[in-house]
């Protein structure tokens, strides 16, 4: 593996990802909520329904700083929160049904373009790019169970 081809594999990426995300930018534009407020609706969209203190675990922060994650949540209409009936001391945390909308939206949105892209190529070319990103996935999870 040599630095120019990493180098030129970066160069790729940041290419196809800005114009992923100047296909996006309208809606992301006319959201009102924070990425880290993104994020923990991913955590929630991926693990369902979790305990506040799931939350603090993902980003690293305090229970107050997840509470209030939550709430401004909660105000935003994205999320829902309980009590868990079997622990009176944890509170637990959920997508919305507009939540799970906004999600939805985001996502498909974004692969929308990715299939109009990727429509446009050959088959060869699809296998590579399928066999890269795969290569990648592989990669970046093997890299993540070194870390953890």
């Amino acid at each position: 593996m040599s630095q120019s081809s990493v180098d030129d594999a970066l160069v790729g990426y940041r290419r196809f990802h800005r114009a992923l995300l100047n296909s996006t930018a309208r809606k992301w534009r006319d959201l009102d909520i924070s990425m880290q407020q993104v994020r923990a609706m991913h955590v929630l969209r991926d693990e369902g329904e979790v305990a506040i203190g799931r939350l603090t675990e993902v980003f690293g922060f305090g229970m107050p700083a997840a509470s209030l994650l939550a709430d401004r949540l909660v105000r935003a209409g994205y999320a829902e929160r309980r009590d868990d009936l079997a622990d009176r001391r944890r509170v637990l945390i959920r997508l919305s049904r507009a939540g799970d909308r906004l999600m939805t939206e985001l996502i498909e949105g974004s692969q929308a373009h990715m299939r109009r892209w990727m429509s446009s190529l050959s088959n060869d070319e699809l296998d590579t790019v399928a066999r890269a990103w795969n290569l990648m996935a592989k990669a970046a999870g093997e890299r993540e169970k070194a870390t953890v």
